[in-house]
């Protein structure tokens, strides 16, 4: 019995655990292909409003290869600075967003917001400017 209450109790352990973890960050989308873009479409600084009317900035930065510099901010999800990978789709990721360039100077931002509260999820679509060139 006593063989069974500690399996009993690791199973338990191990259940809380993995309620904890945080689930990891796929940050290149499923199925990508890579191929040198134009940095003149990406680099720069990138302005939108979101839901709340707060602001939300985008620079991107040495775009090289398919490869570039990101620092993302907004009120949701704070500052976010990284290294991400465009694809052949004109999306890359960081953090919780998805980014896609739709057309010359347009770029759509889709963020996974979590209420902290309820753990809820919700999509917010901001809609970004390039407004000047590195």
């Amino acid at each position: 019995m006593s063989s069974t209450s500690v399996t009993s109790s690791s199973d338990i352990f191990s259940i809380l655990q993995s309620a904890t973890t945080p689930p990891t960050q796929v940050s290149i989308p499923p199925g990508s292909k890579f191929a040198n873009v134009d940095p003149t479409q990406w680099q720069g600084t990138w302005t939108a409003k979101d839901s709340n009317g707060k602001p939300v900035t985008l620079k991107i930065l040495n775009v090289s290869g398919y490869r570039a510099t990101v620092r993302f901010q907004s009120a949701d999800g704070g500052l976010q600075v990284g290294r991400v990978y465009i694809n052949t789709n004109n999306i890359f990721r960081i953090g919780d967003s998805q980014m896609q360039l739709t057309s010359a100077g347009k770029m759509t931002i889709n963020t996974v917001i979590t209420d902290p509260t309820t753990g809820s999820q919700s999509m917010e679509t901001d809609y970004a400017t390039l407004q000047s060139g590195s």
